[in-house]
């Protein structure tokens, strides 16, 4: 089912629930999604990560899509890395929801409703004191 028009003609991302190339493709050719109003909205964990996220940037690109029509689902670190990485056009975000690991890192800065990754190796969670606790919790 397509996703649902909205009072500006435009329509609500869609694409969180899918988990691969294939799923994407369907998306684009069957669910009426137009590439210079809709949103695709796939959240990388959740597609195979990385490798499989840029199989489907790439599948949208001979689509005529824009990376910035993208926007990726999750509301977690690996998802801004992407978006900044990808030079996308946005990402999700929950800034209190699924903590330890959702939000942004305990250093972030939010400046005009942007933040930037931080300069921490890796994809963000290893900046999160809380969500460190557990994994040491875990190991113990």
């Amino acid at each position: 089912m397509p996703p649902s028009l909205s009072t500006t003609g435009t329509r609500s991302p869609a694409g969180e629930n899918l988990f691969s190339l294939q799923d994407a493709r369907n998306l684009v050719r069957y669910g009426g999604m137009r590439p210079d109003r809709d949103f695709i909205q796939v959240d990388p964990a959740l597609s195979y990560g990385l490798t499989e996220y840029r199989r489907i940037q790439d599948m949208l690109a001979q689509h005529g899509w824009s990376s910035r029509r993208c926007i990726p689902h999750g509301g977690h670190q690996f998802s801004l890395h992407i978006a900044a990485a990808l030079k996308l056009g946005g990402n999700e975000s929950y800034p209190g929801e699924f903590q330890p690991t959702g939000g942004f890192t305990d250093d972030a800065v939010i400046v005009n409703s942007r933040v930037a990754p931080g300069d921490l190796p890796g994809i963000g969670l290893e900046g999160k004191a809380e969500f460190y606790k557990v994994l040491r919790e875990l190991h113990n």
